[in-house]
């Protein structure tokens, strides 16, 4: 069986683009919000589901619009196993 990607989580890739465009590291992330680095990383590699106020602190931390942080909340629904269908009708 093939190893598990580094961010086999929506919310991890999500949050790890965001990162790199905020040129900003996993422990300067933890140091803003005032967790541990080891905690950030559970989250962004899937092994922790983050609340959506964590979601919302990591949008604020990272200054995101309000777009980038509907896509993080939706990247977070789907890791906790919502079917989400966010068209117009």
């Amino acid at each position: 069986m093939g190893r598990r990607s580094r961010y086999a989580s929506p919310f991890g890739a999500s949050v790890s683009v965001a990162l790199a465009e905020a040129r900003m590291t996993q422990t300067e992330l933890a140091a803003k919000t005032g967790r541990s680095t080891a905690y950030v990383n559970q989250l962004i590699t899937g092994h922790k589901k983050p609340s959506p106020e964590w979601v919302d602190l990591i949008a604020d931390t990272l200054n995101l619009s309000p777009r980038e942080r509907q896509g993080l909340h939706v990247a977070a629904a789907k890791q906790h196993g919502f079917k989400l269908d966010l068209t117009k009708k």
